[in-house]
């Protein structure tokens, strides 16, 4: 299977909305999956800022990376250094076949290009696959929420990681 990754187009939100709901679970997000007729790409996250990946010519996955500064403008200037991972989703039955650790490699490479120095994500606690993912990425802990979040009747941590990035 070739897998290509590229810079996400206006037209396919409908996919990789899509996408999106097939890949979710309370695990995932404390949000429920977006409707059907909603696009992806709102305010913030343009298709610029989201990488699609194509296995034999098919969007299996998509990650969204967002500069700091575009989701607060307000920091203008002070946080220009730090790109913002906002969510990978791969479609389950492409995931175990590498898709999501060559979507980190294309999220860093364009971070560097952009010029930026880190990376950071939010994660939930209980997505222990996706933490073990981005540890073996080089990302690392940088702090917990507790209980940050009700899911159903349980409280759930919220987990910030970074990766430190070098040219």
């Amino acid at each position: 299977m070739s897998v290509e990754i590229r810079k996400a187009e206006r037209g396919e939100e409908q996919r990789l909305t899509w996408i999106q709901r097939q890949a979710w679970s309370p695990e995932t997000s404390p949000a429920p999956p977006r409707p059907s007729g909603e696009s992806i790409f709102d305010g913030h996250v343009e298709a610029g800022n989201v990488l699609v990946a194509d296995a034999s010519g098919l969007a299996v996955g998509f990650s969204k990376l967002v500069p700091l500064t575009t989701s607060s403008p307000r920091l203008a200037g002070t946080g220009d250094h730090v790109q913002q991972l906002h969510g990978l989703s791969v479609l389950p039955d492409h995931r175990g076949r590498g898709i999501a650790r060559m979507m980190l490699a294309a999220v860093r490479a364009e971070s560097l290009r952009r010029g930026a120095t880190r990376v950071t994500l939010r994660v939930l606690g209980t997505n222990q696959r996706a933490m073990r993912l981005y540890r073996a990425a080089g990302y690392e802990v940088e702090g917990r929420l507790r209980g940050e979040f009700r899911i159903g009747d349980r409280f759930v941590d919220e987990v910030l990681m970074a990766l430190e990035l070098s040219s």
